[in-house]
């Protein structure tokens, strides 16, 4: 599945979930995709990439590098939390708390159930072999 399939997938579950009016629907979706997007650039593309050295050679990384990695993932992942709730108290601006708490409730049971299906999807082909 493409970057592109999953994203329209995910925006169609959120939508679907939080029961948004047109005008409101417009200003989340530029909201959240805007947030998304610094999210990425600004921490999960740099923790993947952080992750990708690190845990290829995970058994020869010095403890000091180690130290190092683990901070800055850490600070990472921080910076990723502090942009969402930036996001979500921009989202107060014109959505009421119980949309805002819908969209983070989507957010949840849209990655269970993405792994859900990655389970099943591993599993069918673990019994076919």
């Amino acid at each position: 599945m493409t970057f592109e399939r999953l994203k329209a997938i995910k925006m169609t579950f959120i939508t679907e979930k939080i029961g948004l009016t047109n005008n409101e629907e417009i200003f989340f979706w530029r909201v959240y995709n805007d947030f998304e997007k610094k999210i990425y650039q600004r921490s999960s593309q740099k923790i993947r990439s952080l992750r990708k050295k690190y845990f290829k050679e995970i058994d020869s990384v010095s403890s000091l590098e180690a130290y190092k990695a683990i901070n800055q993932m850490n600070f990472l992942e921080n910076l990723a939390l502090e942009l969402k709730q930036k996001r979500d108290l921009q989202l107060l601006d014109s959505l009421s708390p119980n949309k805002v708490l819908k969209v983070q409730h989507a957010e949840y049971r849209f990655k269970r159930e993405m792994i859900s299906k990655i389970v099943k999807k591993t599993n069918n082909e673990a019994e076919k072999k």
